[in-house]
């Protein structure tokens, strides 16, 4: 089809645009937002315009489960209000096609909206009785994550695979949540996984004083900045 669209990646790992249909855009919206979020399908939204049902989509789904995560509450404030304001332009038609679809593919391939559980692994690294070396260790690691996150390096897959042992997923809500048996053995598996996905792309371990709402919003900001 002339109109067909998709988002292909380079041998680097960077994005490409190429141009979107608007006819496939809610299904891309949905799609992705159930499969990396694991929000409901909305199959009522059948007519209106791809703004007002990205809208919908953000307002309904994405804000509630952002409210209900278990990232800390400033970052929850910042990301919602951000979000708010997205759905805004959204319903009065302000963002391009091109734009839109790069809104779902910030929002729902990458891993931030479930940095909460990461956050709440180093607590329980930092609580153990791992040596001070070692919890120092752990922190770093978390930071440089964060920061390969914040490059768009991460997907939700790294993600999954990175917490495996640690964390289960909620099949309904694609919600993760941290096993009870995460023990010292199992944060020192992800603390593994974790480095050796930084080290694939070459990650500084110097301090990263950027909090993982600013990281979202930085994500928000490059998919609008081009409008084509």
């Amino acid at each position: 089809m002339a109109n067909e669209s998709k988002v292909v990646r380079g041998s680097g790992g960077a994005q490409k645009d190429v141009s979107l249909g608007p006819a496939c855009l809610i299904f891309v919206v949905i799609g992705a937002v159930c499969l990396s979020v694991g929000m409901i399908a909305l199959a009522a939204l059948i007519s209106g315009s791809q703004g007002k049902r990205a809208a919908y989509s953000v307002r309904e789904q994405i804000v509630p489960w952002v409210e209900q995560s278990s990232l800390s509450k400033i970052d929850r404030t910042h990301i919602v209000e951000r979000l708010t304001e997205l759905s805004v332009a959204m319903e009065r038609e302000e963002l391009t096609t091109r734009q839109l679809s790069r809104l779902v593919l910030r929002m729902t391939d990458s891993p931030v909206l479930q940095w909460g559980v990461v956050e709440q692994l180093n607590q329980k690294a930092q609580a153990s009785t791992m040596t001070d070396a070692e919890k120092g260790e752990f922190r770093v690691e978390c930071d440089r994550w964060l920061r390969t996150a914040s490059e768009g390096r991460l997907n939700i897959h790294d993600m999954e695979f990175a917490v495996q042992n640690v964390a289960t997923k909620d099949q309904r809500s694609g919600r993760l949540t941290i096993r009870d048996d995460a023990n010292e053995e199992r944060l020192r598996e992800f603390q593994r996984r974790i480095a050796a996905i930084s080290d694939k792309y070459s990650m500084t371990s110097d301090a990263f004083d950027k909090s993982v709402s600013q990281v979202f919003l930085t994500l928000i900001d490059d998919a609008l900045a081009k409008k084509d």
